[in-house]
């Protein structure tokens, strides 16, 4: 059955914009600061109702250059001492990244230098999980469930390896006929697992029945190699994002029924970040980076690089964010947990947007 296509979201004129400063500052300056933007909704259910992360943190005076991120990590610990992390080198990029669940000092990495590795904030390797001992192989994706105390992590020619938090190998399968570059356990049924792929299929599995690359549950057929594959926080849907114009939403229960298909202009090329739609942690909302596309059907002249919000639903555009001082992609968003701070990733900068100042942007 084709998947139902919604109608091209044009784009909404309530965009939400930060207000240009009246002198032009400098990277260095830029850098340190929260940017504090109101996610503006419809009606009192869509408004966040939790404080900010970020009150109290526009006191600080942050000497440049500065990351926004030290600033936090000086905001919470005062004095302590920045966390130092011994660096890869040129072309050792991290391709995925989760804290522990059961150390929040501790993370696991998955990279281009070829493993899987459970690290601290000192710099130290505590496990490797998986190693390919060359650089013709490298690792794309992982993922980590408290629950089932297992890591999976996909490399760059379709293989998933399942491993328990011990680091014994349960089992190494080739899954995709190409790149593995997102998995995902859902979170509420943690024997679930989706693993999205450039040879654009999305498959599912169930990990108590893996016999090999055949036993997957679902294969789900995309027209463009696939970036990512998100369960949303209650694990009854699945948001897929390619590498082209399409969005997709397919229900957990009814994987067989044509998704929700929401185009939008999010285009890949090798030198970008991939750009992957991902959910809002409380309220059925998809967030993902704009990258505007003269092919896309409803582009306009000078169409911005905007972070675009949706309703999960219906597919209709919420809301859009847009920073005229930091008008890159945002490849990557995400939200913290109490869902009223999101992080945006542009380049070699991170911009924090939250609804701290929402009064004085109306």
């Amino acid at each position: 059955m084709a998947p139902r296509k919604r109608p091209e979201t044009q784009k909404t004129p309530e965009v939400v914009v930060r207000p240009k400063s009246k002198r032009n500052r400098s990277p260095w300056e830029l850098e340190p600061e929260a940017k504090k933007l109101c996610l503006k909704g419809p009606g009192p259910s869509r408004r966040f109702d939790s404080g900010c992360l970020w009150a109290g943190l526009a006191s600080l005076r942050v000497p440049p250059p500065c990351s926004i991120v030290r600033a936090l990590h000086q905001h919470k610990l005062g004095t302590a001492a920045w966390p130092s992390l011994q660096q890869i080198g040129a072309g050792g990029s991290i391709t995925g990244l989760k804290f522990n669940p059961l150390n929040t000092n501790q993370f696991f990495t998955s990279s281009m230098e070829g493993t899987t590795r459970l690290q601290d904030f000192k710099g130290n390797t505590l496990r490797v999980f998986a190693s390919s001992g060359t650089c013709n192989f490298w690792f794309c994706s992982l993922d980590v469930s408290v629950r089932s105390r297992v890591v999976v992590t996909g490399d760059n020619v379709g293989n998933v390896i399942l491993l328990n938090m011990d680091g014994r190998e349960l089992w190494n399968l080739r899954m995709h006929k190409k790149k593995v570059t997102h998995v995902a356990l859902n979170p509420c049924c943690d024997w679930f697992l989706a693993t999205a792929s450039v040879d654009q299929t999305v498959k599912i599995w169930d990990l108590r029945q893996v016999r090999g690359k055949s036993s997957f549950l679902y294969s789900l057929l995309h027209r463009h190699p696939v970036n990512a594959a998100h369960f949303s926080p209650d694990g009854a849907q699945l948001l897929t994002t390619d590498q082209k114009s399409e969005i997709r939403v397919y229900s957990a229960s009814q994987w067989d029924c044509p998704p929700s298909l929401i185009p939008h202009p999010h285009r890949h090329f090798q030198h970008l970040t991939p750009i992957k739609a991902t959910w809002h942690p409380r309220y059925n909302l998809i967030v993902v980076g704009r990258y505007p596309d003269p092919n896309f059907k409803s582009c306009t002249s000078h169409e911005l690089r905007t972070i675009d919000v949706f309703d999960g639903s219906s597919g209709k555009m919420m809301y859009q964010l847009y920073d005229p001082e930091s008008s890159g992609i945002m490849s990557l968003n995400e939200f913290n947990p109490m869902g009223d701070t999101l992080a945006s990733v542009m380049g070699y900068h991170i911009l924090i947007w939250s609804q701290e100042e929402a009064g004085k942007h109306k």
